[in-house]
């Protein structure tokens, strides 16, 4: 079963990289921001995310301390002592202290497996450890990656915000210009200044937007240096031109997905359960040996002689009746096994539907920015044309501000059509288990 699974993994990735489904590294979000290479470089040490996964990690390792050491050896020293007072047919009364020393070594010797089985359970909860943080860190560097574009469309959102403010503003002040002049109304008038609240109020919620999510990248990141957010002159021109050609196969014949994984490393667990629960009731062996020293009286009575006494020796025991307490253990890690089982076929499932989904939605995207790129051409044009109509007085300046605004709007729509393409991207790479963590920029 091993040998098979190792081998759909290996056919999967050949298969993913024949596609050319590996992102390339001028398409990360990471090549065209220098700042975020620097948070993905530090996340290690000081995402708090991360740093409660390494303590799991050293608890598993020393619980494997634990197992490993039921197995060796144990010495160990006792002391006691015993005031005897004696009451003997036809003799006085004796009255006597007497002390006991012993040293004491022991060793499981045959114990059917369990100790072993206890070893590999410990063993199993390392990789487990270890898995569940290769999974968190991969993951979390995506979620980083992902609220990091959306800071850098926020701001830019901002940025636009505050540039349509000004312009809302100078229209504001043409408008009552050309109303001293008699041309224009006061409901026009009364129309840009609603316009120009109406942008005072959207930078406000931008703001408390952006906010929010600096917040939240600190606490995912533990990164709480100042972001510039600037949209790197490379990056404009990849939203702009980029031509995305990959192409996503669905049907894979096997998943290798890290997750999947870890429900086999757990039923693996429960298989060493099962071989402890049926060794509870056979006879275990252990090894034992002692150095001790007693006190024995004399044949006469009156008098006691101190002994030295060595013991090396096989000892044996055995349970024969618990109550059930054994098979009860036993049918639970069954049933776990079988749970687990049947976990990981629904999770196969689930993630050929979540390729197919994240592939559907790539695939939509790559169109809307193609679409959306075409309508920065279309509203740049018609930006062109209004500033001519505008000033041989064919066109309101309410429509020229609404062509202006409406350029922004498709500039700002396909940055981040883009920036969840690329957040999308990384979601596919995840689950077809590319464990890509870190690339560095090219160019700012």
């Amino acid at each position: 079963m091993k040998k098979a699974y190792l081998f759909f993994s290996f056919n999967t990735f050949i298969c993913l990289k024949f596609f050319g489904l590996e992102i390339p590294n001028n398409e990360r979000p990471e090549f065209f921001f220098e700042e975020l290479v620097q948070v993905l470089e530090k996340l290690n040490d000081r995402s708090p995310v991360l740093k409660s996964k390494e303590f799991d990690l050293d608890i598993a390792q020393a619980n494997q301390v634990i197992a490993k050491s039921e197995q060796g050896f144990k010495f160990g020293l006792k002391v006691s002592g015993q005031s005897i007072h004696e009451d003997r047919p036809s003799e006085d009364f004796y009255h006597r202290y007497r002390t006991f020393n012993q040293a004491y070594l022991t060793k499981p010797i045959f114990h059917w497996g369990a100790l072993k089985a206890r070893e590999q359970i410990a063993k199993l909860n390392i990789s487990w450890a270890e898995d569940s943080f290769t999974v968190q860190r991969r993951t979390l560097a995506g979620e980083v990656r992902g609220v990091f574009l959306k800071l850098i469309a926020l701001n830019y959102r901002s940025q636009m915000a505050i540039e349509q403010l000004r312009i809302a503003t100078q229209y504001v002040e043409t408008i009552e210009k050309r109303l001293e002049l008699n041309l224009s109304t006061p409901l026009a008038l009364e129309e840009a200044r609603v316009e120009q609240l109406n942008r005072e109020i959207s930078i406000a919620e931008l703001r408390t937007s952006l906010e929010r999510n600096k917040a939240y990248f600190v606490s995912l990141s533990g990164y709480d240096e100042p972001l510039s957010l600037k949209i790197t002159k490379v990056f404009w021109e990849f939203s702009k031109s980029h031509n995305f050609n990959q192409e996503f196969p669905i049907l894979i014949g096997s998943l290798s997905n890290i997750e999947v994984e870890r429900l086999q490393t757990q039923v693996k667990i429960e298989d060493e359960h099962i071989k402890i629960a049926e060794a509870e009731l056979k006879p275990k062996i252990n090894l034992t040996g002692a150095y001790f020293q007693d006190q024995v009286d004399l044949a006469e009575g009156r008098s006691s002689l101190d002994r030295n006494n060595f013991l090396v020796g096989l000892e044996a025991s055995w349970s024969i009746w618990d109550s059930h307490k054994s098979t009860g253990q036993k049918k639970i890690a069954l049933a776990k096994k079988l749970k687990l089982e049947n976990t990981i076929e629904t999770q196969n499932r689930e993630l050929r539907d979540k390729v197919r989904s994240v592939v559907s939605e790539l695939k939509s995207l790559k169109e809307r920015i193609m679409l959306g790129r075409k309508l920065i051409s279309v509203a740049e044009n018609r930006l062109e044309k209004s500033k001519i109509e505008l000033q041989m007085d064919r066109i309101s300046p309410a429509d020229h501000f609404s062509a202006r605004v409406a350029l922004d709007q498709s500039q700002l729509e396909n940055l981040e059509a883009v920036c969840q393409f690329m957040v999308l991207l990384d979601q596919y790479e995840q689950i077809v288990m590319f464990e890509t963590f870190i690339n560095y920029p090219n160019s700012k």
